[in-house]
């Protein structure tokens, strides 16, 4: 589980092998302004079941890319 979805100052964690799912019904919420029930876990591992609504959502971030990437020089 490398794949992060960032709601606000919430992260949640993708499994692998639901992340296409999870992406289509993300971009349902925001595209549609609907609310919609996604599948993933808490920082503790825990499979949790969170609700989004794209009507009031103004950001959601999906963070798919494993690699770490390293420190700027302006870091």
């Amino acid at each position: 589980m490398t794949k992060k979805l960032i709601i606000g100052p919430a992260e949640w964690f993708i499994a692998d092998a639901d992340a296409s799912g999870v992406i289509r019904l993300v971009r349902e919420a925001m595209t549609n302004r609907t609310t919609v029930e996604l599948g993933l876990y808490d920082g503790a591992g825990r499979a949790v079941t969170v609700f989004l609504n794209g009507a009031t959502a103004s950001s959601v971030v999906l963070a798919l890319d494993p690699t770490p990437r390293p420190p700027s020089e302006m870091s």
